[in-house]
């Protein structure tokens, strides 16, 4: 056997190595090597290296370099056992099943560790080393950090990156060894070679078990959410479904699973964390909404439970949970504390080295300037590589224009994907019977608790059980506005209400969890929902598959197009969606019907038809339709049937999941149409950093006749208040007004309101108060209540701050200075400072009074709507530009703006001619085609109308 490479560091070894695990392997099979060593200083590279070397017919050796007294040395595990002890982190608590190489510049280390391990050996990297060693157990060992000779060079960049430095500050790299490693025989490879045998093992038995008759547990609590949901008297196919459901989950051995959902979600809702109802295809599950786990009864929504769990499919249970996102961390501290830190952990993510990351890290590290790597960073489209960006002439071109940046590029496209650092998973989290460090690392970069030393790609399949605790910003808002109402659960909120589905029908739905796009709401007023099903429907069909659909189902729900079934037997099944398949459980009930497929075959049917796998759909297609033909159906509707539920099978929507989050748009829209002050002041606070999302929501305030008071010094808090009716802005969201000048503004009131502006600088100014503090304030509207107009306040600023910074020596009663009084600026000046000040129009925007007066008129934010159709849109004219054509004509481009957005509007000569005294800040009726110039909408005008 030729020579093994026993030191191979690869990119896990964060920034410190060139080598990617799959070009490793790419390497190793066109060099015919055999046996390959991952010898990292962590273990997140393990599994993903033994998979690949498995698949590939390599031998893999697994190595961890240890760290001891500032000197490193190797363990390798020999076996299982090994193994297990590698993945103890760092603290090794045995040594059995290891074997341990001490590097030469660490031997001082050999002796001691020579009482613990049986096998050990000294590595040197040239013969000098050896030449000094007196011993044979020697074996050559030198680190093997690049594949290619070229790649040596960019080892200095990413060592500069991990430590923060410029690449003057790091020094060149020397005595690393490339792949192959070739003339050199040793009989101690060979011998560490045969005693390393590792066998991984998957598919373990760990799924947490926390009761010693947890079945019984599980059914007697079923029995008593039963009795509490229903009373005495039940339905007996609620029996029967819980039956057969309690069976399949005691078989499958989940029952603890079961047990340990309802703990968690239970314990959150006793601490007043909202939890959603129910999301994918757990709301299936009786057994769950018995629990209270989800807030769904399967039954009266048709949901199927095989979709979730069958015994015809072993996958692990899947019961993801919606928590408001910033108590989320509390159940995951929680499950940590009650079921143990080694026995529940978040997942470990890593952040790579992106086409924009490698870029910015790169230019740091040459010190290149901010603002060429800022331009550069904005041209680049992060979803694809570096070498497919510069594909892009803007990149390339730009890039040619800089020596400096050509040399950046070239450097980040060899760098670009290694893994740069750690983090948390957004959601996932994983359970474990045993202690997780028996069977996977652990990686503890933060104080209180571990995370998996592996990615979340390979622990289901190691048997750890894994749970999504997803954080959902819309709980957040609902719980605000649930905790201002006070005397209304969530969970309770009556069903089939007309106000609440009236805000669906009118498309009212800003604000509303899965329905606040444009598109979304363009699609309800066509699409007209009249009940929760309507609801539920228009979350499946609205995506970019069944999109083809909705215009048929339109038609079909308004009688316009005939409803085909194909048989009467499938009317049952269809005809909630007007004969069309939208819903993943409809076609498993079809193969039940009309196949006598069980439910658990069906989804069987279903999964392979959504993932095109052909061997089986050809198999399944004969099954179906001579099942169906002994059921007494001919073979051309078997046949026709078929092929219709293949058609549909990639479009069908998980139903089980469109409940749920429809559940909680219906239950929004039930507060919205109830509460809208509470439901808007809350909606508002929850956008208070995006001038965007507050511009949109004040508009929807205007167009729900809700009142927006601007700021006033003496009510303004920093977030939205509702008072007398109106809505009152905060001081939060005024232009350069920080948080700490809020602070000292608040704490001042509260020992006493503001007497006037003189009262106010006189206590609050300085620090954090300052001028263009005072100024903003002005301008906003702040003192609008008290006895001076704005332009008054503006033009003698000077002289009310002289007298706060002496007003404290003097009676305040006794003397203020005399302001010379100013008419107020006109209209237009007041409103470019609101926009200047709050980067909207918080009172009314010039063209809304016109809007309210012509409903059908197109606001710009919709007009993707409307390509290539012709419109009426009302616009505020911002800006003109006026060119003559090569025929010498002119014509015009206006820049325009409503409420919420901005177009361009060209106006060709015909129209020009008619239209020449069009100015800034007029009011347009604009009728025009929408077209589109590169990626952004345009209007071209056929005819123009002053407004104002």
């Amino acid at each position: 056997m030729s020579f093994v490479p026993l030191n191979i560091k690869t990119g896990n070894y964060l920034l410190s190595s060139m080598i990617q695990i799959k070009n490793l392997i790419k390497v190793a099979t066109e060099n015919n090597i055999k046996v390959l060593t991952i010898t990292d200083n962590n273990m997140y590279g393990v599994i993903d290296f033994y998979k690949e070397c498995t698949k590939n017919n390599i031998k893999p050796i697994i190595g961890l370099e240890i760290t001891l007294d500032s000197l490193q040395y190797v363990l390798y595990a020999k076996g299982y056992e090994g193994y297990k002890n590698l993945i103890k982190l760092a603290t090794i608590t045995s040594s059995e099943d290891l074997l341990a190489i001490v590097p030469y510049e660490s031997r001082k280390l050999y002796n001691d560790l020579k009482k613990i391990y049986e096998h050990i050996f000294i590595g040197y990297k040239n013969d000098n080393e050896k030449a000094k060693i007196k011993s044979n157990n020697t074996v050559y060992m030198n680190k093997i950090l690049c594949l290619e000779k070229e790649d040596e060079i960019y080892l200095k960049y990413l060592y500069a990156i991990k430590e923060g430095k410029t690449i003057k500050e790091i020094d060149d790299i020397t005595d690393v060894s490339l792949l192959p490693l070739k003339n050199i025989e040793e009989e101690n490879n060979q011998k560490i070679i045969d005693l390393c045998n590792l066998e991984l093992k998957f598919h373990q038995d760990l799924m947490p078990v926390i009761f010693d008759k947890s079945y019984e547990i599980l059914k007697q609590k079923c029995i008593d959410g039963m009795k509490k949901i229903f009373g005495d008297t039940v339905n007996k196919k609620y029996m029967i479904r819980l039956k057969t459901e309690l069976n399949t989950i005691k078989e499958m051995g989940f029952c603890d699973y079961f047990l340990i959902v309802a703990d968690y979600i239970n314990y959150a809702k006793d601490s007043n964390i909202l939890v959603g109802p129910g999301r994918g295809s757990a709301a299936g599950s009786l057994v769950s909404y018995l629990l209270n786990i989800t807030t769904i009864d399967p039954i009266k929504y048709d949901l199927l439970f095989e979709r979730f769990l069958n015994k015809e499919r072993i996958t692990m249970p899947d019961i993801d949970v919606d928590f408001e996102d910033i108590k989320r961390d509390e159940v995951i501290n929680y499950c940590i504390n009650k079921y143990g830190v080694k026995k529940v952990a978040p997942i470990i993510t890593f952040g790579t080295l992106g086409p924009r990351q490698a870029l910015k890290d790169v230019g740091r590290v040459l010190e290149i300037d901010s603002k060429k790597l800022d331009i550069l960073s904005k041209m680049i489209d992060p979803r694809i590589s570096l070498l497919d960006n510069y594909k892009n002439k803007k990149v390339k071109d730009f890039v040619s224009q800089h020596e400096e940046l050509k040399k950046v590029y070239k450097i980040a496209l060899k760098i670009e994907g290694l893994k740069r650092h750690t983090s948390i998973h957004a959601a996932g989290i994983v359970m474990s019977k045993k202690d997780l460090d028996e069977v996977i690392p652990l990686d503890k970069s933060h104080t209180d608790f571990y995370t998996t030393g592996y990615d979340m790609n390979y622990l289901e399949e190691i048997g750890l059980l894994k749970m999504d605790f997803l954080g959902l910003k819309n709980l957040n808002l609902i719980s605000n506005i649930l905790n201002e109402i006070n005397d209304l659960d969530f969970d309770n909120i009556k069903e089939d209400d007309k106000k609440a589905l009236n805000i669906f029908k009118t498309a009212n739905t800003t604000g509303i969890f899965q329905f606040e796009s444009s598109g979304m709401i363009n699609f309800l007023k066509k699409f007209n929902p009249e009940t929760f099903n309507d609801i539920v429907a228009a979350l499946a069909l609205f995506r970019p598959g069944p999109m083809q659909n909705i215009d048929s189902y339109i038609r079909r729900k308004q009688g316009k197009e005939r409803i085909n079934y194909l048989h009467p037997s499938l009317e049952k099944i269809l005809k909630s969606t007007y004969g069309i398949i939208i819903y993943q459980e409809q076609i498993m009930q079809i193969a039940n019907v009309m196949a006598g497929y069980t439910l658990a075959e069906a989804d069987l049917l279903r999964r392979a038809m959504s993932k095109k796998k052909e061997d089986i759909l050809l198999k399944e297609k004969d099954k179906f339709i001579n099942q169906s033909v002994k059921k007494g159906y001919t073979k051309k509707v078997a046949t026709e049937v078929y092929d219709l539920i293949l058609r549909f099978a990639n479009y069908g929507f998980n139903k089980s999941h469109s409940v749920a989050y429809a559940m909680i748009s219906y239950r929004m829209a039930y507060l919205k149409a109830y509460y809208p002050k509470i439901f808007m002041k809350n909606l508002l606070s929850s956008a208070i950093n995006s001038d965007k999302k507050t511009m949109e929501y004040i508009y929807e305030c205007k167009l729900n006749n809700i009142h927006i008071t601007p700021p006033d010094i003496n009510k303004s808090e920093d977030n939205y208040i509702i008072d007398k009716n109106n809505i009152i802005f905060p001081l939060t969201n005024i232009k350069n007004i920080g948080i700490n000048a809020v602070k000292i503004i608040l704490d001042e009131r509260k020992k006493q309101k503001f007497k006037d502006i003189f009262d106010f600088v006189r206590r609050c100014y300085g620090k954090a108060v300052t001028k263009k503090v005072i100024q903003n304030l002005i301008l906003a509207g702040a003192f609008d209540q008290q006895s001076y107009n704005k332009k008054t306040l503006i033009e003698n600023l000077e002289v009310i701050i002289n007298y706060g910074e002496i007003g404290e020596y003097l009676d305040e009663e006794m003397f203020k200075p005399e302001l010379e009084i100013k008419e107020e600026y006109s209209r237009q000046e007041l409103m470019n400072f609101e926009l200047e000040i709050f980067g909207f129009y918080l009172s009314n925007h010039p063209i809304t009074e016109y809007k309210l007066k012509n409903p059908k008129a197109i606001e710009i934010r919709q007009l993707n709507n409307y390509f290539d159709k012709n419109i009426q849109s009302i616009i505020y004219v911002e800006k003109v530009r006026v060119i003559d054509t090569k025929r010498k004509e002119k014509m015009m481009f206006i820049t325009a703006s409503d409420e919420l957005d901005k177009i361009d509007i060209v106006v060709f000569p015909k129209v020009y001619n008619k239209h020449i005294n069009i100015e800034n800040n007029d009011i347009l009726l604009v009728t025009g085609k929408v077209e589109k110039r590169y990626d952004e909408f345009q209007i071209i005008a056929s005819d123009l109308e002053k407004l104002n």
